[in-house]
């Protein structure tokens, strides 16, 4: 008898490997981009594999590769994959060529039509069908940058959800968590973001701007953020003229108090974290160094004498 159920549970495990290495198992059926890099083997890539939830077990995996002699086999490129292919299937797509995917990269504080003009250059899209959806749908600050490899005849609809589900992947509960701490709605922290974004050259100044920034709207002071009145005009310079500050516009924050009625770009996820946590300074006034740098300030008339010390600089 025990004979028997041995050889019934052997017959039952062997049945559930066949369908779980065939992918009939029900295991994470969305589609992923895997990239295979160069000088990669396949334990290392076995081991991201199991981590992005595409295969269960990464030992099985490895087992395989080597009951079928895969080891010298896997070629590197971009893979589109998904945990239902199963074993067998994702084994061999990594031993054969990959699709043809188009790469492309959008930095860090690009606005919509800057983004659009990238994709642009790379893919074929409709540019102004691209930033009509986008703003239409109100995402100017909500495109995350980051860099995607699309196949050839995506959509400019396509394009927008991918950037836009990458936001929603990046922005965890506990920031939203954050924003009910500091009692200020998420799309307002996504507003501040965008302005430190465009503001900030080093990365470890982003703090202390953001505290500058809400020690300003603590203090019902305006922001007079350069970032902003560019925004508005729809152009890039290095310095604003006193004519351009007044420039008829609710983004311009030297004519209006608080923040401007939305994002001015589309913010990583560092900027993010700056608005959430700002530095703890009493700082108010800052400008520019000239080397990407800012001296800051904390009464008006250190920041006189701080921009007086950038003049005499030149």
């Amino acid at each position: 008898m025990a004979k028997k159920i041995g050889v019934t549970i052997s017959v039952f495990f062997i049945i559930f490997m066949v369908f779980f290495c065939l992918g009939f198992m029900p295991t994470a059926g969305e589609k992923a981009l895997f990239v295979v890099r160069k000088g990669e083997n396949f334990s290392t890539v076995a081991s991201r594999l199991e981590e992005q939830n595409l295969i269960l077990s990464k030992k099985l995996f490895l087992l395989f590769v080597k009951l079928t002699n895969s080891q010298n086999k896997l070629k590197t490129g971009i893979y589109e994959l998904s945990g239902r292919d199963g074993i067998f299937r994702i084994l061999k797509q990594l031993k054969n060529n990959s699709r043809n995917f188009i790469r492309f990269t959008i930095p860090e504080g690009n606005n919509i039509k800057q983004t659009a003009d990238i994709i642009a250059d790379k893919v074929k899209i409709d540019k102004e069908k691209f930033i009509k959806i986008a703003n239409d749908r109100n995402l100017e600050g909500y495109l995350m940058p980051e860099t995607y490899f699309v196949s050839l005849g995506v959509s400019e609809e396509e394009l927008i959800d991918m950037m836009y589900n990458e936001f929603n992947k990046k922005i965890t509960p506990v920031m939203h968590e954050r924003a009910k701490e500091l009692n200020i709605p998420f799309k307002d922290i996504i507003t501040m973001a965008s302005i430190i974004e465009k503001e900030v050259v080093k990365p470890e100044e982003r703090s202390i701007i953001a505290a500058v920034f809400y020690n300003r709207l603590k203090r019902k002071m305006m922001l007079q953020s350069c970032a902003t009145v560019l925004y508005a005009m729809g152009v890039t310079k290095e310095k604003l003229s006193l004519e351009d500050t007044k420039f008829k516009s609710p983004y311009n924050t030297y004519l209006h108090f608080g923040l401007p009625p939305g994002p001015i770009s589309n913010p990583g996820v560092e900027s993010i974290k700056a608005a959430l946590y700002p530095a703890d300074s009493g700082v108010l006034y800052f400008v520019s160094a000239g080397d990407g740098s800012h001296f800051f300030a904390k009464t008006f008339s250190e920041h006189v004498k701080n921009k007086q010390i950038v003049k005499n600089r030149k």
